[in-house]
């Protein structure tokens, strides 16, 4: 039988609502350069494609690991978080590393793997 712990015993008493499993995984974050949200590591992500293997990335990273748009304007990497920026002093760097729009980050783009 499997060890008795205390998270094991949290988790079979919560409430039905809950999917299972829920409380012991969640969704890895999407990479500002490929949008992938498989295992690897994001930090040093140098794909030249998304996460589909076709589509062109949008973003590269420089030297010093911080991302550029075509035009190599350094991003914001707050706006790439799910949460945002609430800064306004530099709103042109609010741009999506995967499509480009400023309407949202790499968290959230359309382009993005699916959690």
């Amino acid at each position: 039988p499997p060890r008795e712990t205390k998270k094991r015993r949290l988790i079979e008493a919560a409430p039905s609502f809950f999917q299972p499993g829920a409380a012991t995984t969640s969704a890895l974050s999407a990479c500002t350069i490929c949008l992938g949200r498989n295992p690897h590591n994001v930090f040093s992500c140098s794909a030249e494609t998304l996460w589909d293997g076709v589509t062109p990335a949008h973003c590269s990273k420089n030297d010093k690991g911080r991302l550029l748009n075509p035009a190599g304007t350094t991003l914001c990497s707050d706006w790439q978080r799910k949460a945002g920026c609430s800064s306004s002093s530099h709103d042109s760097k609010h741009e999506c590393s995967g499509c480009g729009k400023p309407t949202h980050g790499a968290q959230t783009c359309p382009r993005g793997q699916k959690a």
